[in-house]
């Protein structure tokens, strides 16, 4: 496979996960007017459609169920701000992505030739990375949060942390693509 297909299959991917997370988003705003208003025949809803009394979005997991089977009402609306907060940083991870390939083709507004040393290609390498290091930070928060709320004994959350190592990547990549723009700019003083 060639680059110009496997630019073309990731911008398509990209642009795909992007629009889906976007909606997820949207679905996790009416779902937390479901908790509210209808917080018994929601969580209800959700125990059914899980069935193992765990629920999990981008990495944060949690028990809406006690060990008794029944409905933690508190745990429902976690899992959902959860979602809230972190579904927005999965889809800007997906249109960074999608803009950097367009960008590096000279096929944006903001692009500056061919080449994926720009600065605009830099900034959103580094805030991939600060939204893949985002997502776990949020959950690790919400994670707290159930803590306090529903209580230690009754709260079971798990958080992965690898968008902590992946985020650290992308800001050490985007320090090499700023490297890269350095090196180009002195070569072209010297021309």
């Amino acid at each position: 496979m060639n680059n110009k297909n496997i630019n073309k299959i990731t911008k398509v991917v990209s642009k795909f996960f992007e629009i889906l997370f976007f909606l997820s988003f949207l679905v996790m705003i009416a779902a937390a007017v479901l908790s509210f208003t209808m917080p018994q025949k929601f969580g209800e809803f959700l125990l059914e459609s899980v069935g193992n009394g765990t629920i999990a979005t981008n990495g944060f997991e949690i028990a809406i169920a006690d060990k008794n089977g029944n409905l933690i009402s508190a745990a429902v609306k976690i899992f959902v701000f959860a979602g809230i907060f972190t579904m927005p940083c999965m889809a800007m991870i997906f249109r960074n992505i999608y803009l950097i390939i367009k960008t590096c083709e000279g096929k944006t507004w903001f692009s500056k030739g061919k080449t994926p040393f720009q600065k605009d290609v830099v900034r959103m390498v580094r805030e991939i990375g600060i939204f893949s290091i985002m997502i776990p930070v949020i959950g690790f928060i919400m994670s707290l949060i159930a803590r306090i709320f529903i209580g230690v004994d009754s709260c079971e959350t798990s958080v992965q942390i690898v968008g902590v190592a992946m985020g650290i990547a992308m800001i050490c990549f985007s320090e090499i693509f700023a490297y890269g723009i350095k090196l180009e700019e002195e070569v072209e003083g010297l021309v």
